[in-house]
């Protein structure tokens, strides 16, 4: 029984330090060139686009409504952490973050922590200062108070809907500021962020680093989702072929519009097009037109030649259309490429 509640409490802390770097990342997005969990510095770091570095320790309790038993230990272990890694980095801040809502097990202090809190040192009242100095004095090139932030965010429960709620308003602030507009979005994104971006980045090999880039191509695949049909590829499909085709080869589609690479190529031949149609007409002259060029590409060579055409086509006039979308996505979170 012991074995298995200590297993529980390793995959909770793992989820909460997930968790948080989503929260951290949406919190810097503009300026975030990488993020790394389990990096050569803290659980959580940031890189910035002037090469400083916001670096955060993640500290989870599992019934963290009622139990404040160790949360001066946890709050020591990461003051001592965050010093010494500002010794080594160049921290423009550093987080302690935390879903305990009294992560000083101090009554003068409990209130100012109340829902998803971010407090700065001088912020705090005098009995939480006074605490977190007398750690910081038994430490040798202390960190430095005015980088610090005690940041909450509550979590807690089995229930998916209560433990992330928080970083579920985050992700639809995010979305929001975008301006996508498109149903269940914001579901798809958490999920994709919290199952498949992290899973792998919290090996211990240094390299293993999560660019701007990484983070954000899922809201573009999601932006361009090839099932939703406009007029003009029902114009120039028959239904249940354009059906037929998007259902049974969903996954070559997935495959392709998950390639970064593959969407600049596209949109980069798009821009030198010269279409003999009226503007309004290009992507679908694209389409058409251009679609053995990526036949190689594409893997389509189990397929006949009608049905490999319409993929091929469906795929190119999905990415050129949804070109702007791509682009208004970019410039929100300042990516150049």
């Amino acid at each position: 029984m012991a074995k298995s509640r200590r297993a529980h409490a390793v995959t909770f802390g793992f989820d909460f330090q997930v968790n948080a770097a989503i929260v951290l990342m949406l919190d810097n997005i503009e300026d975030l060139v990488s993020l790394r969990l389990e990096g050569d510095y803290e659980d959580i770091d940031v890189v910035l686009n002037d090469g400083s570095h916001i670096l955060a320790q993640a500290k989870a309790v599992e019934r963290s409504s009622s139990d404040f038993s160790h949360v001066r230990e946890n709050i020591q272990k990461a003051l001592l952490s965050l010093s010494e890694a500002s010794r080594n980095a160049n921290a423009k801040q550093l987080i302690f973050i935390t879903n305990s809502p009294n992560p000083l097990n101090d009554k003068n202090s409990r209130s100012v922590f109340y829902g998803d809190a971010r407090r700065s040192f001088d912020s705090l009242p005098p009995s939480a200062q006074k605490l977190i100095t007398q750690y910081l004095g038994k430490i040798d090139n202390a960190l430095d108070t005015d980088k610090l932030l005690i940041q909450v965010l509550p979590f807690e429960t089995d229930n998916e809907r209560e433990r992330y709620k928080v970083v579920r308003r985050a992700i639809d602030d995010f979305i929001g500021a975008l301006n996508l507009n498109y149903s269940g979005i914001g579901n798809k994104l958490m999920c994709i962020w919290q199952d498949e971006v992290f899973k792998n980045s919290t090996k211990k090999d240094a390299s293993i680093i999560l660019s701007k880039k990484d983070i954000i191509w899922p809201v573009i695949v999601i932006a361009t989702d090839i099932e939703r049909c406009d007029s003009t590829l029902a114009e120039n499909f028959d239904a249940s072929l354009y059906d037929e085709i998007v259902h049974r080869y969903h996954d070559i589609i997935d495959s392709c519009c998950e390639r970064c690479e593959f969407f600049i190529k596209v949109l980069y031949d798009y821009k030198n097009f010269k279409p003999s149609r009226p503007q309004s007409k290009k992507c679908m002259e694209f389409a058409q037109t251009k679609w053995e060029d990526y036949v190689d590409e594409i893997g389509t060579e189990h397929i006949d030649e009608e049905t490999q055409k319409g993929l091929i086509q469906i795929i190119l006039y999905s990415i050129v259309r949804n070109r702007l979308e791509i682009d208004k996505i970019k410039k929100g979170v300042n990516l150049c490429s």
